[in-house]
């Protein structure tokens, strides 16, 4: 089997040529987000204040995340069962399924040049999943569009806390990720944003 490449790696190679070069340089080394960030001045502030896009690119963002995640329940409805690629049961299998042998072989057989590579389609699947089940948990996220989708984050409106899904998806498919811990992640994620929420309205 071949060297796994890591996160930054990954996002460098399949990611990062579809980003807008004045991007590009403005992010420099620093491709891949934080898992998460707070920041204060986020807080109350609707998605269409934090977007960067336009309306009607907003719309047509929420609408492929929706597509994304419909893609996933069909491509994952074997490997979930009977359990939602949403519910915790479904999270839990995706994360086993896509251990080292599985990342290594989306790796190898990707193409980096081509938009609809099986790395690139496979992560964007994930991290709508993991967004919209984030969402689920918590009513106080909202989705803020960015182009690409893939660079689209969740924002807290009680605490400010930035959370990028996709960027989740694609550590998950590194060699980061292959140890699994999908589910403790997003828990741990929602057990902080519940208790930075109360301290903030203490």
């Amino acid at each position: 089997m071949a060297e796994l490449q890591d996160a930054p790696e990954v996002y460098a190679r399949f990611f990062a040529p579809w980003l807008k070069p004045v991007e590009r340089e403005r992010r420099g080394a620093d491709l891949l987000r934080p898992d998460l960030l707070e920041v204060a001045a986020f807080r109350f502030l609707p998605a269409a204040e934090l977007t960067t896009v336009a309306p009607e690119m907003a719309l047509r963002v929420g609408e492929q995340i929706g597509r994304m995640v419909a893609a996933a329940r069909s491509d994952w409805k074997e490997l979930c069962g009977r359990h939602d690629v949403l519910s915790r049961e479904g999270l839990g299998a995706i994360d086993e399924a896509f251990d080292a042998h599985a990342v290594e072989e989306l790796q190898s057989s990707s193409d980096p040049a081509e938009f609809g590579n099986s790395l690139l389609v496979t992560a964007c699947e994930l991290g709508a999943v993991i967004g919209s089940s984030l969402l689920a948990a918590r009513p106080t996220l909202q989705w803020v569009a960015d182009w690409p989708y893939f660079e689209s984050t969740l924002v807290d409106r009680a605490t400010g806390i930035v959370l990028p899904p996709f960027h989740w998806a694609i550590r998950k498919l590194s060699a980061q990720g292959v140890g699994g811990g999908l589910v403790e992640r997003i828990g741990v994620a929602l057990t902080h944003m519940g208790e930075r929420a109360r301290k903030l309205t203490r």
